[in-house]
């Protein structure tokens, strides 16, 4: 079986980990996941950036709605970055601009085409990928050298622009989910709010760094590079982002003249996309057809 863009997601998946970029001495993982088989042409790519509140996870995280879309005919590449508390914005956010650039200099080895690499994002990785997006070559996210294909370091510029994104239930604006969650301390409910505070204060060393990494901000006061097109999910019980945060990002993306497909996930919670359920049966599906569109363009 030739390998192409399927939705119906017909192939088996290998995996393999390999360090993709070296920031201060520090080895960073990639998982890369691709479909068996050969391709009659070179495939798209995606880059997965994993949640944990800038503090958690690693570059194994996503694995469930890696493992299924890569069965669609996509080489999958999850990175592992850099995190709060040990480092501070914006370093995660150079990390990821890097995981980009690293797909690109590894296209034939991978196999695929350079010209379509989108990414996807989950809660903070959600906001980190919308920001990579965003801002391709931004000066700020500049420094963390990739493996070049022949093991050396290559810290020198290289395209790290996307051409579409997936952001399930994004952390847009930084600061007003801290906001938010200093609120929701001792409110009676259970809600884990010390949890979240500390792991803003871990990555972001002010109130002023969660906000200039707010992608709602940047949309608004017109300092994005570039919108490329974004299918978010927004589940209807997120009691972790509020939906006046999602909400505010929704229409400043709308205003900038952005293209952005909302999908209500009604009885979902944060994090849904992590556990198999029909809810991430369904956002699956939908990324898919999504992609699908995105490629046939």
């Amino acid at each position: 079986m030739k390998i192409r863009f399927d939705q119906a997601a017909p192939y088996e998946v290998e995996e393999v980990d390999a360090p993709f970029a070296k920031p201060d001495g520090q080895e960073l993982l990639a998982r890369i996941y691709r479909p068996t088989g050969d391709a009659d042409a070179p495939l798209a790519a995606l880059v997965d950036v994993h949640g944990g509140a800038w503090s958690r996870g690693d570059h194994l995280t996503g694995a469930l709605h890696c493992r299924a879309l890569a069965a669609s005919g996509l080489v999958v590449v999850s990175l592992g970055f850099r995190q709060g508390s040990a480092a501070k914005h914006p370093a995660a956010s150079a990390d990821v601009a890097a995981g980009v650039r690293y797909v690109r200099a590894h296209a034939r080895r991978l196999g695929v085409d350079s010209r379509r690499v989108g990414i996807v994002g989950s809660s903070s990785g959600g906001q980190l990928a919308l920001l990579a997006a965003l801002k391709p070559g931004a000066p700020e996210f500049a420094g963390t050298p990739i493996v070049a294909p022949d093991g050396s370091l290559d810290a020198a510029p290289g395209d790290e622009s996307v051409a579409f994104v997936l952001a399930l239930y994004p952390v847009a604006d930084p600061l007003a989910r801290f906001r938010y969650v200093v609120g929701r301390q001792n409110d009676g409910s259970g809600f884990d709010a010390a949890r979240l505070i500390a792991a803003h204060h871990g990555y972001f060393l002010s109130e002023a760094q969660m906000a200039e990494a707010s992608v709602t901000r940047i949309v608004a006061a017109r300092e994005a590079r570039t919108l490329p097109p974004v299918w978010l999910a927004h589940p209807g019980l997120d009691d972790n982002v509020p939906a006046a945060i999602t909400d505010a990002f929704v229409q400043a993306y709308q205003q900038a003249a952005g293209a952005i497909e909302r999908v209500h996930f009604p009885g979902a919670r944060h994090g849904f996309i992590r556990q198999a359920s029909a809810d991430n049966d369904k956002a699956i599906a939908l990324m898919r057809d999504f992609i699908g569109r995105q490629l046939a363009r």
